[in-house]
Formats: C-alpha cells, sequence, structure tokens
C-alpha cells in the first residue's frame, strides 16, 4: 500500500466519501470524481479501512471498569433522584455477583420411584 493509500483509506475510515478522502489523500480532484471507487478495490487499502474502523468502535465501547466507575459516581452522588442513585447500586451489585440465588430443594421417593430406578438398574425384573 502507497503512502497516499493509506492517507486515502484513514481519511475514508472517518468519513466514509469516497471523492473527499481522495482529494485529501492527494489525488487529483479528476481522479477522485472519476476512479476513486477503485482504491476501495485494492484488498490491502480495505483491509486497512476496515481495521481503522473496527479500532475507532472499540475505543468509544465502554470497558467494565469504566462502566463500574460511572455507576459508582452515580450511586455516590447526593445530588441525583435516591430512585436512579438505588437503581446504579443494584446495577453494580448485579455486575460484580453480590446478589446470590439461593435454592432450596426437597427430594421425596416413594416405592414406585425405587421401583422404577431398580427396574433400569436391572433389579426386580423377572425375566
Amino acid at each position: 500500500m502507497t503512502a497516499r493509500q493509506k492517507k486515502f483509506a484513514e481519511y475514508y475510515a472517518q468519513s466514509g466519501n469516497t471523492v473527499q478522502s481522495a482529494i485529501k489523500a492527494g489525488y487529483s480532484e479528476k481522479y477522485a470524481k472519476a476512479d476513486a471507487c477503485k482504491i476501495l478495490d485494492n484488498p490491502s487499502v480495505a483491509e486497512y479501512i476496515r481495521m481503522l474502523s473496527e479500532k475507532a468502535q472499540d475505543e468509544h465501547i465502554m470497558t467494565a471498569k469504566e462502566r463500574q466507575a460511572l455507576l459508582s459516581d452515580i450511586a455516590k452522588d447526593g445530588k441525583n433522584d435516591p430512585a436512579d442513585r438505588i437503581r446504579a447500586v443494584d446495577t453494580l451489585n448485579k455486575m460484580t455477583g453480590e446478589y446470590v440465588a439461593k435454592i432450596q430443594a426437597e427430594v421425596k421417593t416413594s416405592e414406585k420411584l425405587s421401583d422404577v430406578f431398580a427396574q433400569i438398574g436391572g433389579e426386580g425384573l423377572g425375566e
């Protein structure tokens, strides 16, 4: 990939405008208007644009720590509505696994169920 193609890819990843990106990268206005789309057909240019786009998206996504910090700020700020503060604490508790589901179960067996288990295991079959 040439330096001009690289510049084109960087401008294109920001704007999505083929003609303007080509002109800013140093291509002639005539070429930009007629054939700038051909630059996108270059596999290395297309891959570089994809990589730049993914990187830009990743930078906009909050990490778990950033989300926890934001929720903590909301929960601690006394100026916020109490319901919002409680909701922030609740969300933080869910994120950090503070809530544990307690399950209580009682298993009862009957004679009939024991007979079925015995038959499955091969016992009690009169064959």
